[in-house]
């Protein structure tokens, strides 16, 4: 049984032992069962579920189906540029994959994407794709791109890098604006990403440009609790 220091009760107690085990745990690791946890403390199993239901909130703790509860990673160091996904979690260390999830051509997109790619009456490319850093799903993504730009594009040029594909055809945004909501997830949201429907995320939607030539609409949906953002300041006249 674990010990319990005066004026803390038993409830917090083993929230704070198991808290103690969670940050020694290596991320992705899986902790025991609530059954072995009530045993090696001496409390009914609802204390402990108790705990992890805390420690969730904290975001130290995750729950995949078929896999229980596990050490949550650290948070994602992302700092808001125009750049690659891809390069920004290796550069945190994680092995980034892309699951290609649609790839449409859409004659009549969104108002807004309209409007901001200038098409007229041209089509636009429409893809959705769930990105991961070592099997964590860390975001959802839904992107425009003009199809007079690249009218050629393939789905398997789309399970790599897309800004290294836009960089090899000099179309690279150089210039735009990204702008951030925090909101909920819709339910198939919460099934990608792996998440609770309660749990918080942050929309980012993106408008980049390559040359003063609109390119590309994005939108994100990122679990908050993954992510630490950062944004560069300039002092303003």
């Amino acid at each position: 049984m674990t010990s319990r220091p005066p004026g803390l009760s038993k409830h917090e107690a083993i929230r704070d032992s198991l808290r103690q085990m969670v940050l020694a745990m290596t991320p992705g690791t899986a902790l025991p069962a609530e059954r072995e946890l009530a045993e090696r403390w001496g409390v009914a199993r609802m204390t402990v579920r108790q705990a992890i239901a805390a420690l969730a909130r904290e975001g130290l703790i995750r729950s995949v189906q078929g896999r229980g509860n596990l050490r949550a990673a650290e948070h994602v160091q992302l700092r808001v540029r125009l750049g690659s996904f891809a390069d920004a979690l290796r550069e945190q260390h994680l092995d980034p994959v892309t699951r290609l999830l649609e790839f449409t051509r859409e004659p009549e997109p969104l108002a807004a994407v309209a409007a901001f790619l200038e098409l007229g009456e041209e089509p636009v490319w429409r893809l959705r794709r769930l990105r991961l850093g070592d099997e964590v799903p860390l975001a959802l993504e839904r992107t425009w791109l003009p199809v007079a730009l690249l009218p050629d594009l393939t789905e398997e040029q789309l399970r790599g890098s897309l800004y290294g594909l836009l960089e090899a055809r000099s179309l690279r945004p150089d210039e735009g604006e990204e702008s951030v909501v925090a909101d909920l997830p819709d339910a198939e949201e919460a099934r990608l990403l792996d998440i609770s429907p309660t749990r918080p995320v942050v929309r980012l939607t993106r408008r980049g440009r390559a040359g003063g030539r609109p390119v590309e609409y994005a939108e994100a949906v990122l679990p908050a609790d993954r992510y630490e953002l950062w944004f560069p300041l300039e002092r303003t006249r």
